[in-house]
C-alpha cells in the first residue's frame, strides 16, 4: 500500500512506500499491543516491532532506526513513555525524522505536554480509530517535511543556516511561528550570541508573557552572561507558568547550588520529583544536597528511593548503600530515630554485604557499620559477636585488614581488655 497525501500549502505531493517504514509499538498490555499492531497493518505498515517495557524499548531504539514510534504513557515499569522520549532525545538516539506519538487514557495530558521540553510529535487519547491515526500521521509527516532541512542543519550544527531556514519557514508558514522562534533562539545560544538571544526572547515575551519557553531562554542567556540572580527570577517564572517544564527545575537547582543557596536548590529538586518521582538522577541529587545540608531524614528518603529504583538493575551500585547507611547512622546519632530505622539499616547492610561479598573492603566496611550500630543501640554482646566474625574474615582474607591502632580502639570500646 502506498500512502499518498497532497498539501496545497507546500505545493508538493509527498509519496512514500510505507511498507518499508519501521514501526515500534511500546505497550505493556497485550491486548493494546495487538490492537495497535492491527491498526498499523490496516494502514499498510508491515515492519512492526513491539516492546512491553520502557527499558527494553530504549535498547531497541538505540540499536535501530524507527520511522514511527507509538508509545503508551503508563508502561507499568520503572520507565514511562515520557521518559522513553526524554532519554532517547537527550542521548541523541532518536532522529528528528522519527515520528513519536504518545498514547494515553488521560484527557488532561494536553496540559502536561504543553509544558514539557521534550514533547512527542503528537498524542492520542484512547480510544481512537485507524482513520484518526492515519490523519494524525499525515499531518505530522507534512510538518516533518517542512522542517526537514532545518533539522538537517541542526544535526550538522550549522546553526546559522538553521536560523535562516527557520526564518524562511516562518515567513511561508506563519502557523509554525512558535517552533521557528524557538529554533532561532536555540541558534543564537548555540552560536554564543547571548545578548542577541536575550533580546530575541524578550521580544517574544513582550507579545506573550505566558511563553514559558521564552522565559527559560532568557534565563539561559542570563546564566551565560553571568547574571545568576536574574536567571533565578526567569526560571521561577517559567515554573510558575508551566509546572511540568522540568529543565527549568534542573537549571534552577544548578543555579541555586552555585549561589550556595542549598535549601533553595533542595526545594527545586523536591518540586521536580513531585512530577518525576522515578527520576534516578534527580533523586540522587536530592540525596547529595540533603547530605550537604545535614538534612538526614530527607537524604535517607532520597537514597532509599534510589535503592528501590536501581535494585536488581545494571544501575545498582554499592555506593548507594554506603550513602544510605551513612544517613541512617546520622539519624540515630542526632536525636530520637523513627522505629523503622534499625530495620532499614539491617536491610541495607544485608544487601551491601551480598553485593560486595567478593570485595574485602566492602565486607570490612559492612562489619564496621554493624559493630557501630550495635554499640549505639547498647547491644554490646551483639557488637562483640560481630567483631569476632569480622576478625575471622580478616584472618581468612575475605575482609580487608584494619590498623593495629584501629583494632585496639575497637576492643577498648567493646570492653575486651
Amino acid at each position: 500500500m502506498t500512502d499518498t497525501f497532497t498539501s496545497k500549502e507546500n505545493d508538493k505531493t509527498l509519496v512514500e512506500d510505507i511498507s518499508k517504514k519501521n514501526v515500534l509499538i511500546i505497550e505493556d498490555m497485550n491486548e493494546m499491543r495487538l490492537m495497535l499492531r492491527s491498526m498499523m497493518l490496516s494502514l499498510g505498515y508491515t515492519n512492526i516491532e513491539v516492546e512491553a517495557s520502557g527499558h527494553s524499548a530504549l535498547k531497541r531504539i538505540a540499536s535501530k532506526h524507527f520511522d514511527i514510534i507509538l508509545s503508551d504513557y503508563n508502561l507499568g515499569g520503572r520507565i514511562n513513555g515520557q521518559q522513553v522520549l526524554e532519554i532517547s532525545r537527550q542521548n541523541n538516539i532518536l532522529g528528528h525524522s522519527t515520528i513519536f506519538i504518545m498514547i494515553t487514557a488521560d484527557t488532561g495530558y494536553d496540559s502536561v505536554v504543553s509544558a514539557i521540553e521534550h514533547r512527542p510529535d503528537s498524542y492520542m487519547v484512547k480510544p481512537f480509530t485507524p482513520a484518526t491515526l492515519y490523519r494524525r500521521l499525515s499531518r505530522i509527516k507534512l510538518q516533518k517535511s517542512i522542517f526537514s532541512e532545518m533539522d538537517e542543519y541542526r544535526s550538522k550544527m550549522n546553526f546559522g543556516a538553521m536560523e535562516n531556514e527557520a526564518k524562511a519557514i516562518m515567513a511561508k508558514y506563519p502557523q509554525y511561528s512558535s517552533l521557528c522562534l524557538k529554533a532561532i533562539g536555540e541558534s543564537l545560544l548555540s552560536r554564543k550570541d547571548y545578548k542577541a538571544a536575550k533580546i530575541h526572547y524578550m521580544r517574544i515575551l513582550k507579545n506573550n508573557q505566558e511563553a514559558s519557553w521564552a522565559h527559560f531562554g532568557v534565563a539561559q542567556a542570563d546564566l551565560y552572561l553571568d547574571q545568576p540572580l536574574s536567571a533565578v527570577k526567569s526560571l521561577e517564572k517559567t515554573i510558575s507558568i508551566s509546572r511540568h517544564f522540568l529543565p527549568a527545575y534542573d537549571e534552577l537547582a544548578n543555579t541555586q547550588e552555585k549561589l550556595n543557596n542549598l535549601k533553595a536548590a533542595q526545594k527545586a529538586i523536591l518540586a521536580s520529583l513531585e512530577i518525576t518521582p522515578r527520576s534516578l538522577a534527580r533523586t540522587k541529587r536530592l540525596g547529595k544536597i540533603s547530605v550537604k545540608l545535614k538534612d538526614w531524614q530527607t537524604a535517607e528518603q532520597a537514597y532509599s528511593r534510589v535503592i528501590r529504583l536501581t535494585k536488581d538493575t545494571q544501575h545498582e551500585k554499592i555506593e548507594f548503600y554506603y550513602e544510605h547507611l551513612k544517613c541512617l547512622i546520622a539519624i540515630q546519632e542526632n536525636g530520637e530515630p523513627p522505629p523503622q530505622t534499625t530495620e532499614k539499616l539491617q536491610r541495607s547492610l544485608a544487601r551491601l554485604r551480598m553485593l560486595g561479598k567478593d570485595d574485602p573492603i566492602v565486607v570490612s566496611n559492612s562489619f564496621r557499620v554493624e559493630v557501630q550500630q550495635h554499640l549505639h543501640s547498647e547491644r554490646k554482646p551483639d557488637a562483640i559477636k560481630s567483631w569476632k566474625q569480622w576478625k575471622q574474615l580478616i584472618l581468612s582474607g575475605k575482609a580487608s585488614s584494619i590498623t593495629q591502632e584501629q583494632e585496639l580502639t575497637l576492643k577498648r570500646r567493646l570492653g575486651l581488655f
